[in-house]
C-alpha cells in the first residue's frame, strides 16, 4: 500500500489538559487510526517545542508498543510535519473561538 500524505485527514481534537495537549485521528480513506497524542515532552521537537507527537500504544510487559509505525523514517517525518502544521492551525481556531477573537487578532498577542 502507497501512502499518499496529502490525501490523509487529520482529525485534532485539542484538550485542556496539563501533559496531553491534542489526541489525533489518521483517516486514510478506507480506515481510520485513532489514539496519536501531542504531549508535553523533555526533548525539543523539529520545531523546538517541547511538545512530542505519538503513536497510539499498549503497555504490556512494563513498557509501551507502539500500535502504528512507520519504518520509512522519511515518511514518518513529513507526517509529523504535517501534524504539526495542523496543531497550530487547530490550537489557534480554538483560542479564537475561547477568547472571541477574530482572524488577525490572534496572531499580534
Amino acid at each position: 500500500m502507497k501512502i499518499k500524505l496529502d490525501e490523509i485527514e487529520l482529525k485534532i481534537k485539542i484538550l485542556e489538559d496539563k501533559k496531553t495537549k491534542a489526541i489525533i485521528g489518521l483517516d486514510f480513506g478506507d480506515f481510520v487510526i485513532r489514539g496519536f497524542r501531542i504531549t508535553e515532552s523533555k526533548f525539543p521537537n523539529m520545531n523546538g517545542e517541547m511538545l512530542w507527537f505519538m503513536p497510539p500504544s499498549y503497555l504490556g510487559g512494563g513498557r509501551y508498543h507502539p500500535i502504528f509505525f512507520l519504518p520509512d523514517k522519511e515518511l514518518w517525518q513529513k507526517l509529523e510535519k504535517r501534524v504539526w502544521i495542523e496543531y497550530k492551525g487547530a490550537l489557534n481556531t480554538q483560542h479564537k473561538k475561547k477568547y472571541g477573537l477574530k482572524d488577525g487578532e490572534w496572531e499580534g498577542l
